[in-house]
């Protein structure tokens, strides 16, 4: 029975030859040929597939004689650096046995040499007739006097400098007291009532901007700069807070150089953080002034940076002395290079002050005249920041930060033709009249084409990135008059508005309204923990629901692929170091921002205390607190400190 098997199964192999011969014989030649090259690809392919499999699968044995030449390897490299160190060691030791070798026969030559000295003058000496001693000591009894003399002269004239020094100090102090009296009168005379009406919500603003400008993950938080400028052409009353904030600018920059001046004689450690403490208020509260002038970017933008580089510094100094460290002469010389600045800037807003009248009309500012008294007085302190020195230290206004590599855009560069076209994509259902790119400018690090666009709304300023043609910021001036939309769909056009442009995986991590406008900050997040350094800000008119203004600078220069690792410790463990006061109402993983572009992974507790909102954060490494703000709702709207 098997054999029969067999030998049908044998005649059914053959008659599968042959009918596969006449298959073949009847089809034409060239099918033959292309199903050959098909096989023979398969095959191949298929080949290629094994051997790559064959040489990516490692067996147990393999995987272990590779783990040990790493090992090996790894040893081997410690043991050369070992010896290396031993070696560098042993010449540092040798070079200074032979320096301390030349000391000494150094100090053994001049030894000799006094000696022969001594013994050469006794020598004279013992030689020497009756007259000739009295002659020389006379001429060294002259000699004494007359060097005594000379100190006494050069002592009479240091104190009549000191004493004309101190003269000269008095007497500026007292004009620039008395100067300071007349403006205050002018201005006094001037607002009238307006500086009282500001109450404690100008006050808040600057504390604000003091915690979302000085530090990097407060402008998680914080209103950009496009949004002040939008708030205040709301205003009613254009000219009044112009002016307001014009002088009042002149006096933050005049306690700013007060303050910066108590520390050079400031010897205590908690005198000095006060001052830095009222350093920081200042600084900001002028930041916040000078933001409030409607000139343009381009004409304060080194004013601006130099304002927030004092309070970011001062921040820095004070953090030093928390963690009980001293100011260190470096500290004092760089304090003073800004001290200086702020002299000249002083010196400049005084002199402008006395030029303007009471005629000037500060409305005139908003039409960027470079004839303007105010305009021109700006943009020749543009000019002079070029000599300004670099402060590089561990700060977000560091100028170590501004050499940062911009690691979110990459790709070609584009011209401005491609720049229009990508402008008219984005902004189709803007109904844009006219639009022309009108230069080129750097952002940050990014250098960017301006495009200046007229539409049914208002105007359009935009920005994008030569490299890669990346919309980085724009501004759609718009007075939005009514609120028709709620929150949430304000969120969800900005996010739709993001996704369009190419942002993936963001989320809204904080949003407020003022006048009509919600304003959002988006994070990107992956895996759940939320990236707040890649942070993009968007502006949503809650009347139409259009998109007035976006920033992604801070994403563009901070977003790359991160390995986080494992934290040291859990949520678990950071929940128990949070104060039980607070009543936790959400806990989140996030990398932070820690300035000068250093980063860290921190679990963030949000809760409540004496109805009072906090978000606090703990390094993940260390449960070291890095950072707590506090929601305040001011004038401006809900904002944090």
């Amino acid at each position: 029975m098997e054999e029969n098997k067999d030998f049908v199964t044998e005649n059914s192999a053959f008659e599968k030859v042959e009918n596969a011969g006449k298959k073949t014989a009847d089809k034409p030649l060239n099918d033959t040929r292309e199903k050959k090259s098909t096989v023979k690809k398969s095959t191949a392919k298929n080949g290629k597939n094994e051997k790559k499999n064959k040489e990516t699968k490692k067996t147990p044995k393999e995987k272990r004689e590779e783990k040990a030449k790493a090992k090996l390897a790894a040893k081997e490299e410690k043991a050369k650096r070992k010896a290396e160190k031993k070696k560098k060691a042993a010449q540092m030791k040798k070079a200074k046995a032979l320096a301390k070798k030349k000391k000494y026969e150094s100090l053994k030559e001049m030894k000799i040499a006094k000696k022969e000295e001594r013994l050469a003058k006794k020598q004279a000496l013992k030689n020497e007739s009756k007259e000739e001693r009295q002659k020389r000591l006379a001429a060294e009894k002259q000699a004494k006097l007359k060097i005594k003399a000379e100190k006494a002269n050069k002592k009479a004239e240091l104190r009549k400098a000191k004493a004309e020094r101190k003269a000269e100090m008095k007497r500026q102090k007292e004009e620039n007291k008395h100067q300071r009296e007349v403006k205050k009168a002018e201005m006094k005379e001037r607002r009238g009532k307006d500086r009282r009406s500001r109450g404690v919500g100008g006050w808040l603003a600057a504390v604000i901007s003091l915690g979302c400008s000085v530090l990097v993950l407060g402008s998680v938080l914080a209103l950009s700069l496009f949004t002040d400028y939008i708030d205040f052409a709301k205003n009613k009353d254009t000219t009044a807070n112009a002016e307001r904030a014009y002088y009042d600018l002149v006096g933050y920059v005049d306690n700013m150089e007060t303050n910066m001046s108590k520390l050079f004689v400031s010897t205590d450690a908690e005198s000095q953080q006060r001052i830095l403490g009222d350093l920081m208020v200042q600084s900001n509260l002028a930041d916040s002034s000078l933001a409030a002038l409607p000139i343009t970017d381009e004409s304060k933008y080194y004013t601006s940076k130099y304002i927030n580089q004092v309070g970011d510094y001062a921040k820095y100094l004070n953090n030093r002395l928390i963690d009980e460290e001293t100011l260190t002469n470096d500290d004092l010389d760089r304090l003073t290079e800004l001290y200086n600045i702020n002299v000249d800037l002083k010196t400049a807003l005084m002199t402008l002050t006395s030029k303007i009248n009471e005629n000037y009309d500060f409305k005139l500012l908003k039409e960027n005249n470079s004839s303007d008294l105010i305009i021109s007085q700006f943009n020749e302190l543009e000019k002079g920041a070029v000599d300004y020195p670099e402060m590089i230290y561990d700060g977000a206004f560091s100028d170590g930060v501004n050499d940062k590599k911009v690691k979110g855009i990459d790709g070609e560069e584009v011209d401005e033709i491609q720049v229009k076209e990508k402008f008219a994509e984005i902004f189709a259902d803007y109904e844009i009249e006219v639009a022309n790119v009108t230069g080129m400018t750097e952002n940050s690090n990014i250098t960017c084409y301006n495009v200046d666009a007229m539409y049914s709304g208002g105007e359009i300023f935009a920005q994008f990135s030569r490299k890669g043609g990346k919309l980085v910021t724009f501004n759609a001036y718009r007075e939005c008059k009514e609120v028709k939309l709620s929150e949430d769909e304000c969120v969800e056009a900005a996010g739709k508005f993001l996704e369009n442009l190419g942002f993936d995986g963001m989320k809204c991590v904080w949003k407020y309204s003022s006048n009509g406008t919600e304003h959002l900050n988006f994070a990107y997040t992956e895996d759940g923990v939320i990236m707040y350094p890649d942070l993009v800000k968007v502006n949503v008119c809650m009347e139409t629901g259009k998109i007035t203004g976006m920033d992604a600078d801070n994403y563009y220069i901070n977003h790359t692929e991160r390995v986080l690792g494992k934290a040291k410790f859990t949520l678990g463990d950071a929940f128990d170091k949070v104060s039980e006061k607070l009543d936790v109402s959400e806990e989140r993983v996030a990398v932070i921002p820690l300035g000068n572009g250093n980063e860290t992974l921190a679990y963030e507790f949000i809760g409540t205390y004496n109805d009072s909102t906090y978000y606090i954060y703990l390094d993940a490494d260390t449960l070291k607190e890095v950072e707590i703000y506090k929601v305040v709702i001011t004038e401006e709207g809900t904002l944090l400190i």
